[in-house]
């Protein structure tokens, strides 16, 4: 694996963390791909950048306190791994430990998978119901939460 990919991957996901964190829909879809995907915790997803963005926005719209804090990063061809935190101001969430699984592939995200502990909300079933599909059987298991 070239160092260059690693770092640019990391960079990339970096960026679209803080865009996350600023609530900055706009910027969050100059870093995904046009057939981006979300898996959320319940290995649910959303495809279509378009798709994604409208259920981030109703997320935002409903929980302005919504942000991710990441504590680790590596980096395994073509994933960023991440370990942190997922925190929001509504309480039937809170704070919880998540972990995150990035693909960069061509200078963009092209999925991206999020499993937090506790039996957390159905994030696309709650903010893309009419675009929400099982994705169980796309690769990876949920890393273990420590």
């Amino acid at each position: 694996m070239p160092w260059g990919r690693s770092q640019k991957s990391k960079a990339l996901v970096a960026r679209f963390v803080a865009a996350t964190n600023a609530h900055d829909i706009a910027a969050m879809r100059e870093l995904v791909s046009e057939d981006f995907t979300y898996i959320d915790s319940w290995r649910e997803g959303v495809t279509g950048r378009d798709t994604v963005m409208l259920g981030v926005e109703r997320l935002f719209d409903a929980d302005p306190g919504f942000r991710v804090e990441v504590e680790t990063v590596s980096f395994s061809d073509p994933f960023v791994l991440m370990r942190g935190w997922a925190n929001s101001a509504l309480p039937a969430f809170g704070r919880r430990r998540a972990v995150w699984r990035a693909r960069c592939e061509s200078g963009f995200i092209s999925e991206w998978q999020s499993w937090a502990e506790g039996g957390p909300p159905a994030m696309n079933r709650t903010y893309s119901p009419e675009a929400s599909q099982l994705m169980a059987d796309r690769d990876g298991a949920p890393p273990t939460v420590v």
